[in-house]
């Protein structure tokens, strides 16, 4: 009789562990990389013009609308001339929501930067032009460089 019980209590043990499995989180896990070493890949193969890092303090000059206190992470950088566009931002949100209306601070300085460039130096419009902006659970990402597809390519590998 033991042998029969102890063989019920494992045949049950077995099926929770098919219905845990079969049934676990169907939702995409996607990397969660540190915002600085995003930027850090992507500038080590991509070149940007006069990158100068910013720091929380000093985001808002450049992202009007970007609600800080909302972000857990990000690296930063922008051209220190002003002569290109050229700009990576890797910023973590505190959470989806805060993500989405970050999403749209960072569309908002894209659109900045094209009627910016536009007059100014309409032959670095090809960078705006094919300008990467993306929101990844809580990151978004924003890149404008002379090979957004490239650096596309490393962001994606970073988030895999």
């Amino acid at each position: 009789m033991s042998k029969i019980k102890s063989s019920g209590i494992s045949l049950v043990f077995i099926l929770l562990l098919v219905i845990t499995v079969g049934c676990g989180n169907t939702e995409e896990i996607i990397a969660a990389p540190a915002p600085a070493d995003v930027t850090a890949a992507v500038m080590s193969e991509v070149e940007f013009m006069s990158p100068v890092p910013k720091t929380i303090e000093t985001i808002g000059v450049y992202y009007t609308i970007l609600d800080t206190s909302s972000v857990s992470d990000m690296s930063v950088y922008v051209c220190g001339s002003g002569a290109y566009p050229d700009e990576i931002a890797v910023i973590e949100f505190i959470d989806s929501e805060a993500a989405d209306k970050g999403f749209e601070a960072v569309t908002d300085r894209l659109d900045t930067l094209i009627k910016t460039y536009t007059d100014y130096t309409p032959e670095e419009m090809y960078k705006l032009d094919s300008a990467v902006l993306e929101k990844r659970g809580n990151y978004v990402i924003f890149i404008v460089a002379d090979d957004n597809e490239k650096a596309l390519e490393i962001t994606d590998r970073m988030f895999s």
